[in-house]
């Protein structure tokens, strides 16, 4: 069993923090050379299908993480490399919670965008609009895309970070 969920949490892992590499780096580059009225697409439909894919894995990172966790024993603890404890006074159990909390933001993160930033930045303006409604709307829209560009840059970031805080349980933690 701890074999299938170590599976199920580096696949998650992998899938959400290749998803957030592909939005920045893949994604974001080849908006550079296409006319803006194909970014908005682009952005739309891409961004669309990655919420579901980010947050699916970001469940399946908690759900698996916190099934591996309970099943951690201390005799199990015990034959590890430096004998990590499960408590804050060890860097073994400061570094689960590190962990938890960058998980934690993360799935806020995802949540934020998925439902509040890629919904607002959709557009919504009318035929019977007037200019300064056009205007205010548009403003809007900016301000949306670039709260969704900081949160993705975000994301990106602290889902790197926690690849290798996670990594650094197998020496006995990292804090």
């Amino acid at each position: 069993m701890d074999t299938f969920l170590a599976a199920i949490h580096a696949v998650a892992w992998a899938v959400h923090v290749g998803g957030s590499i592909t939005m920045e780096w893949v994604l974001r580059y080849a908006q550079r050379t296409m006319p803006p009225s194909q970014v908005g697409v682009v952005c739309k439909n891409a961004g669309t299908r990655y919420r579901w894919f980010a947050l699916a894995s970001l469940v399946a990172v908690g759900a698996s993480g916190g099934a591996m966790f309970l099943r951690i024993d201390s005799a199990e603890l015990m034959t590890r490399t430096g004998s990590p404890e499960l408590s804050l006074g060890d860097s073994y159990g400061r570094t689960l919670l590190v962990l938890t909390v960058c998980w934690l933001a993360l799935i806020t993160t995802v949540a934020l965008m998925a439902f509040w930033l890629h919904p607002a930045q959709r557009k919504r303006s009318s035929p019977d609009m007037t200019s300064q409604a056009i205007a205010a709307e548009r403003l809007r829209i900016g301000r949306a895309i670039a709260h969704m560009d900081r949160a993705l840059k975000f994301e990106l970031v602290v889902s790197v970070i926690s690849i290798g805080i996670g990594a650094s349980l197998h020496a006995g933690g990292l804090f």
